[in-house]
């Protein structure tokens, strides 16, 4: 069986994130309002399922399509021992604590797609977004051998 070719996919996946931003720029990096921020220099932490089937519907995909590429083409962390992409966090902002669902994507695919299809020269700042400090180490096991997210993403 033939390898599946992702990059037309991952390409209007870049297309539709770039198009709502340009839309409404807060999609991205305004905590509390966005569908992600960046948490530190390599990583933006989405809010899921919302990210994905708001992705979905910019890029004219369904959301388990969106996942799918962004899983086989290294630009989601994926839990392989949990088969999930998913991890249950607290985050920080504004002095307030919030439970969400949460997911990762490698800074270069988003910083790529505003650069490449919305014109946004540099790439995005690290948010005001923080990660529970005593949460690390569950999202360190999550991460398993990637990268893991640098201590400026934790509060």
């Amino acid at each position: 069986m033939p390898m599946k070719d992702y990059q037309d996919a991952l390409t209007r996946l870049q297309k539709g994130l770039a198009s709502g931003y340009q839309s409404s720029p807060t999609v991205l990096n305004t905590p509390g309002q966005s569908l992600m921020c960046k948490v530190d220099p390599d990583y933006y932490l989405a809010l899921e399922p919302i990210f994905t089937e708001i992705l979905a519907r910019w890029a004219i995909s369904f959301p388990q399509g969106v996942l799918e590429t962004l899983v086989h083409t290294g630009n989601l962390v994926f839990c392989k021992p949990l088969s999930t992409h998913i991890i249950p966090l607290t985050l920080s902002w504004g002095g307030n604590d919030y439970e969400v669902q949460a997911a990762f994507l490698p800074a270069s695919f988003v910083d790529r797609a505003l650069k490449l299809y919305a014109g946004v020269q540099e790439p995005l700042p690290v948010s005001d977004l923080r990660i529970r400090a005593d949460e690390r180490a569950a999202v360190e096991a999550f991460f398993g051998e990637m990268s893991p997210l640098a201590s400026v993403a934790y509060l």
